[in-house]
């Protein structure tokens, strides 16, 4: 599994950074864009899994992250 360093804003539009670890198949993917490839996210040392609609909910902070794309 690949690690990236991303960039995610909360519903406050609140920019932060994280890592994002990428699925092995969808690495070799690379017209997906990076919201669609990640398995999950670590903020603040917490494991974010995604939602259906490609949100990760902090159940410590109860913010809602999406990934930033450059």
């Amino acid at each position: 599994m690949d690690i990236i360093d991303i960039k995610i804003k909360d519903q406050f539009n609140q920019i932060r950074a994280g890592k994002a670890y990428i699925k092995h198949v969808a690495a070799q993917q690379q017209h997906l864009a990076i919201c669609q490839q990640v398995e999950h996210i670590v903020v603040d040392d917490e494991i974010l899994l995604p939602s259906t609609e490609l949100l990760f909910e902090s159940i410590a902070t109860s913010h809602i992250y999406r990934i930033i794309e450059d």
